[in-house]
């Protein structure tokens, strides 16, 4: 997903070294390859929608609305999140409007289904609702020359081993001890840890430790499948799927509610599930069809979404490599789809169940293009991610935990569960800003807000 409010993003990467070139940044890496390679010059197609017997090609700039849904989304931005509280989107709006180029767009660019939170829902449309024909746009953070981990993740872990960060990979936390106690606590005194089969063993903490503590992950459960067969739909069970940071998070939030409220978001896999794909091709027919239908360049924009198929699919075709070693004959793309529990058009059941092949013969299927010479040059791998939306899922004002616990002097929680008010979780700045806030915070230094680049007016021209 795009970062769109990149402040603490941008100010993070200024710091991080280039891992090609001495002297330069990150940042300036990105920079560099946005102004001389990067493809950002034109709108594309947007939504592939099925017109007779071809496909019709859809901008985002069609994203319209009527009036009703106008007054409708009017009144739901006017509203607080604690009005909301645990109500739903579709609550608020009438059949027509999830019908709409308008929804659509949001829906697809962000995961958002219609049982998601009319609060968070809020948020988006404070953060978008004046650049709405712009969210499809491929922007400079999105990725460098590579894929992101190449571009962003990497670069900054090496930066922090170089600067004596110790990552302790096989470790599990099993828990944060505070004191005096739990029911009333004010700084943590010991964490406990598990290496591979070791002993659990007790960290204790000196009067200037600060601990940070990541919630929860919307990657938790992931379960991959192959070409010829789909994910295991028995590794998905609650109880098998939770990692780390979901039990840990369980763990705290069963002994203070000031830690918020884990099981509301870990649990509703049916509504916070998505399934994506990944296609490795040693042909270049798909690319070239594609680009054709499409009047696009592969990598000019975030995704195409096939608007009439019952899984709700959307493409991505990046730029070319998309790894650094990728040999030069064979070309990636990924997606996913927003209703993965669908039966499809083609092949007669929920993509959950399909091996990679067949969801790759499906989408051939529904594009009109032909299954062979395509299919047998593909390789196609599904992930089913139950919790990929479980940010979105509706919600009380306390489910999510402040950034800093109140009363508690040296833990700081931080990723996309803690909540920063107005903001929209989606973004990866809203996990850098949590980890900025605790950090300034704990450690006494001076802080400033960055404000995310957003309008606060709201009026009905503007939807």
């Amino acid at each position: 997903m795009p970062p769109f409010n990149d402040a603490c993003m941008e100010e993070l990467l200024s710091l991080v070294p280039s891992r090609t070139k001495s002297n330069q940044s990150v940042l300036e890496d990105l920079d560099e390859f946005w102004a001389t390679e990067a493809i950002k010059d034109h709108p594309h197609t947007r939504f592939l929608t099925r017109h007779k017997h071809s496909l019709e090609r859809i901008d985002a700039k069609r994203a319209s609305l009527g009036l009703r849904d106008r007054v409708d989304l009017f009144m739901l931005v006017s509203k607080s999140d604690k009005s909301l509280g645990r109500s739903r989107i579709c609550d608020h709006f009438s059949k027509s409007f999830f019908k709409s180029c308008y929804w659509m767009l949001l829906s697809t660019t962000f995961g958002i289904k219609p049982v998601h939170s009319a609060a968070e829902f809020r948020r988006y449309l404070q953060h978008y609702m004046h650049s709405i024909h712009e969210i499809h746009r491929r922007r400079k953070l999105d990725g460098g020359r590579f894929n992101r981990h190449e571009s962003i993740v990497a670069p900054v872990a090496q930066f922090l081993r170089s600067r004596g960060v110790d990552f302790r990979f096989h470790t599990t936390v099993t828990d944060i001890i505070t004191t005096p106690s739990s029911s009333d606590p004010h700084r943590v005194s010991a964490i406990k840890a598990i290496h591979e089969n070791e002993p659990e063993q007790t960290i204790n903490l000196g009067p200037r430790d600060i601990v940070l503590v990541s919630l929860g992950s919307v990657m938790s459960g992931s379960t991959t499948g192959t070409n010829t067969s789909p994910p295991s739909l028995e590794l998905m069970e609650i109880e098998k799927d939770l990692d780390e940071n979901w039990l840990l998070w369980l763990e705290l939030s069963t002994k203070n509610p000031i830690f918020g409220n884990a099981y509301n978001f870990c649990t509703r896999m049916g509504e916070s599930r998505l399934e994506s794909f990944t296609v490795t091709f040693s042909s270049p027919e798909f690319f070239n069809r594609f680009t054709a239908l499409t009047g696009d360049k592969a990598g000019s924009g975030t995704f195409v979404t096939l608007k009439d198929t019952p899984w709700l699919l959307s493409i991505n075709l990046p730029q070319q490599p998309l790894f650094p070693d990728q040999p030069a004959h064979m070309q990636v793309l990924w997606g996913y789809a927003m209703y993965p529990e669908r039966e499809g058009d083609y092949v007669k059941k929920p993509m959950l169940e399909c091996s990679g092949q067949e969801i790759m013969e499906e989408i051939l299927k529904q594009l009109n293009f032909p299954v062979q010479g395509i299919l047998d040059h593909s390789i196609t791998l599904p992930c089913v991610v139950p919790r990929a939306a479980a940010t979105l899922l509706p919600r009380l004002r306390g489910d999510r935990p402040q950034v800093i616990p109140p009363g508690i002097d040296n833990l700081g929680l931080i990723g996309q569960f803690v909540d920063i008010p107005g903001e929209v979780a989606v973004t990866m700045d809203y996990s850098v800003r949590s980890a900025q806030t605790a950090v300034r915070q704990l450690m006494g230094l001076e802080t400033h807000k960055t404000v995310s680049k957003r309008s606060s007016a709201i009026s009905l021209r503007a939807l």
